[in-house]
């Protein structure tokens, strides 16, 4: 594990279903070592995000921040990282992991969204 430069990290949270939002931070567990700390210079709110506030596409873990699409700059990453540096501009759409394996139909079809074992942004 790696301790992240960020270590409180600040936004607007819906704390129970519904679109009201209220100032809400946490404490970041340490990165592991495939991990990447951004800092986020932009994010994008689209109707997912509401959608999830809603519950209308399931139950959602609460507090929730959304915001998804997200473009910042690299600041920490994990000993295992080789494809970026600090000082990186990266992105981060809906989905963050794919297994990527061989033996995954999804992932070895070029369909990891699809990963049985994908992580999303949403509600996560």
């Amino acid at each position: 594990m790696v301790e992240g430069k960020i270590n409180e990290i600040h936004g607007w949270a819906a704390k129970k279903r519904g679109l009201e939002l209220e100032p809400w931070s946490y404490k970041p567990r340490p990165l592991g070592p495939h991990d990447v700390e951004i800092k986020i210079e932009y994010s994008g709110i689209c109707g997912s995000d509401l959608h999830t506030l809603k519950e209308e596409w399931g139950p959602t873990h609460f507090p929730a921040i959304v915001g998804h699409e997200i473009v910042g700059k690299v600041v920490t990453k994990g000993e295992k990282v080789t494809e970026f540096n600090e000082g990186d501009l990266v992105g981060v759409g809906a989905q963050v992991y794919g297994c990527l394996k061989n033996t995954c139909h999804a992932c070895s079809h070029n369909l990891d969204p699809h990963c049985k074992e994908g992580v999303f942004t949403y509600n996560s």
